[in-house]
C-alpha cells in the first residue's frame, strides 16, 4: 500500500486529480441535464465520476505500458524503471479498476456498461496506437487528434449516465459538450507538454521539442478559444442568462496565454501546465452546475 501511495502521489496525485475530475464529470452531468430540461441526480453524478476517474487512471497505465522502454532510458528516476511499482502489479489495479467502473455502470443501469465498452474499446486502440505506432510518432498533430477523442467519449458516457437514469432522450445541443471536452481535453494536453528548452529532456516527445515553442503556444492558445467557443455554445442551447460568460471567454483566453506563455527560464511550462488545469475547471463548473443553478 505504501507503494501504492507513492506511486499515485508520483504519477496520478489525487488531491490534484480528483477534484478537477470531479468538476469534469459534474459540469457534463449538468450540462446534460440543463440541455434536456432536468436535474440531475446524486446517483448519476457519483457514477460519472468513478467512470471519469477510473479512465484517466486507466490512460495512465496504458503510458506506463507504451512508454516503459523510453522511460528506462531516458527517465529511469520514474517509478516503473526505477521499481517502484511494476507493469503486472499496475495491470492488476487497472483489472479492478476497470471492475469498480463497470460495476458503478451496471448499478445506475445495465445499458450504461455497453458505452462503458466502447469506451474501453477506443482506448485499446489508443494503447496500441492504432497500430501505427510509428507513423503517429512522427506526426504530433495526428496523434493529438486521434487522442484527443477520448475526453468526448468519457463525456459521451458521462452524458448517457444522464439520460439512461432519467430514461430520456440524448438531448439537442450534446455536439457542442462534444466541442468542450474535444478542444478542452487538447488544452490539458498539449499544455502538460510545453516545456522551457532548458527543461526539455532528450527522447521526451513535447509539443514545444516538436513544433517550437511559439506554435506550441500558439496551438494551446487556439485550443483555449475553441473550447470557450464550444462552451458558449452550450450556455446559448441551453438558454443560459451566463451566455455573455462566452465573450469575457474569448478575451480571457488571450490574457490567460499571454500570462502563462512568458518567459523561458526553467519551470516556465509548468505555468501553462496550471493555466490549463485551471481554464478546465472554470470551463467545465460555467457550462454545467453554474449554468444549471443560475439558469
Amino acid at each position: 500500500m505504501t507503494r501504492a501511495w507513492t506511486y499515485l502521489q508520483e504519477r496520478f496525485p489525487l488531491p490534484a486529480h480528483g477534484p478537477l475530475v470531479a468538476a469534469f464529470a459534474g459540469g457534463i452531468v449538468c450540462a446534460s441535464a440543463g440541455l434536456r430540461g432536468g436535474t440531475p441526480g446524486w446517483d448519476v453524478f457519483a457514477v460519472a465520476a468513478v467512470i471519469a476517474l477510473g479512465s484517466f487512471f486507466l490512460l495512465r497505465v496504458a503510458d506506463e505500458h507504451k512508454d516503459a522502454e523510453r522511460d528506462r532510458t531516458y527517465q529511469p528516476e520514474r517509478p516503473v524503471p526505477r521499481g517502484l511499482v511494476t507493469l503486472r502489479e499496475l495491470r492488476v489495479a487497472a483489472l479492478a479498476v476497470g471492475a469498480m467502473q463497470a460495476l458503478a455502470a451496471a448499478w445506475l443501469d445495465v445499458r450504461l456498461v455497453g458505452a462503458l465498452v466502447l469506451l474501453w474499446a477506443w482506448m485499446a486502440l489508443m494503447t496500441a496506437e492504432f497500430f501505427v505506432p510509428r507513423w503517429l510518432e512522427a506526426r504530433p498533430l495526428a496523434m493529438l487528434a486521434l487522442h484527443g477523442l477520448v475526453v468526448p467519449a468519457i463525456d459521451g458516457v458521462a452524458v448517457a449516465a444522464d439520460v439512461l437514469a432519467h430514461d430520456a432522450a440524448v438531448p439537442l445541443g450534446v455536439a457542442w459538450l462534444v466541442g468542450v471536452g474535444y478542444f478542452g481535453g487538447n488544452v490539458v494536453e498539449i499544455g502538460r507538454k510545453v516545456r522551457a528548452p532548458s527543461d526539455e529532456i532528450p527522447g521526451v516527445a513535447t509539443y514545444s521539442g516538436a513544433w517550437g515553442r511559439p506554435r506550441a503556444l500558439a496551438a494551446w492558445a487556439a485550443a483555449v478559444t475553441l473550447s470557450a467557443a464550444c462552451g458558449t455554445g452550450v450556455l446559448v442551447a441551453q438558454d443560459s442568462a451566463l451566455v455573455l460568460v462566452g465573450a469575457v471567454w474569448v478575451a480571457a483566453a488571450a490574457v490567460i496565454g499571454i500570462a502563462a506563455s512568458g518567459g523561458d527560464a526553467p519551470g516556465a511550462g509548468r505555468r501553462v501546465e496550471a493555466a490549463a488545469g485551471v481554464w478546465t475547471l472554470a470551463l467545465y463548473l460555467t457550462v454545467g452546475p453554474l449554468a444549471l443553478w443560475i439558469g
